[in-house]
């Protein structure tokens, strides 16, 4: 379906040094029917996202 998603994310890539600590980032997710979800990373840890609607509860 139709929806709209935007990633940004960022690292230091180094010789001989882990890329995953240096990645931080966002990923968030919109749909047709206005759910909506980011997900964070943090040193390369993800945390869960919630769906939340921008639209009122009927």
């Amino acid at each position: 379906g139709d929806g709209n998603i935007q990633l940004t994310a960022s690292g230091d890539i180094q010789v001989n040094v882990p890329l995953k600590p240096t990645v931080s980032g966002q990923l968030h997710a919109v749909n047709a029917a206005k759910q909506q979800v980011t997900q964070t990373m943090n040193a390369g840890v993800v945390s869960s996202g919630e769906v939340t609607s921008t639209e009122p509860v009927q």
